[in-house]
């Protein structure tokens, strides 16, 4: 009776927190749930969907790609690192905000890996999107001075040039069991560079100061 009673306080807690929930974070709830449930789509519908160097006319594959995930690990991870991410700098995005850098990121990224690298025939995986995110976020930090952001994007931009000289890591690749695409990183960081500062020169709402304070 007692762990029924807990498990039905917990239960009234959650759905207090969803009430409370901005529309800004039940989109980045649904968007998660987009990912799961792409995630364990069947072979069949999934391979239409993923990027695919030889398919350039299926134009929806350079942003469905980005949303796929070679196993479990590689979702997780992916997921894990979203999460971390938006703790840092969902105070800066709209949902439309948000909409608007995923898809034009996706299709960036997309673009330069048709141009620049021929040899990745299908690539899937959020995280050179992630690499987009975090440095146009990074980009954002530094135009409210936040220190933060010089750090992180130093950081990404170290990030990427080590694996453009060192090559992918092995134990990573074994543990999503694909190639890990270090181009994909790179042109993440390009596109978050770019889209970046489109947003650091068109935006001009300031968030709070407290919630600035990192």
């Amino acid at each position: 009776m007692l762990l029924h009673s807990s498990n039905l306080i917990l239960l009234v807690m959650l759905l207090m927190n969803f009430r409370a929930f901005s529309s800004f974070q039940w989109g980045m709830l649904v968007f998660v749930l987009l990912l799961v449930i792409l995630h364990f789509l069947p072979e069949s519908l999934r391979s239409v969907l993923e990027y695919h160097r030889a398919e350039p006319e299926q134009v929806w594959r350079a942003v469905t790609g980005h949303l796929l995930h070679s196993n479990h690990w590689h979702l997780v991870m992916n997921l894990g690192a979203l999460l971390l991410m938006l703790m840092l700098h969902q105070l800066y995005y709209s949902l439309h905000s948000f909409a608007l850098l995923l898809v034009s990121g996706c299709i960036g990224i997309s673009v330069l890996l048709y141009l620049f690298s021929p040899d990745i025939q299908i690539y899937v995986g959020l995280s050179g999107w992630l690499h987009c995110f975090i440095t146009a976020g990074a980009l954002l930090d530094i135009k409210h001075k936040v220190q933060s952001g010089w750090l992180i994007l130093l950081g990404v931009i170290a990030k990427v040039a080590y694996e453009q000289w060192q090559g992918p890591d092995t134990e990573l690749a074994a543990l999503i069991d694909a190639n890990v695409a270090i181009d994909a990183h790179l042109y993440g960081v390009i596109c978050g560079l770019l889209l970046g500062l489109v947003f650091v020169y068109v935006t001009s709402t300031k968030p709070a100061e407290n919630q600035l304070q990192r």
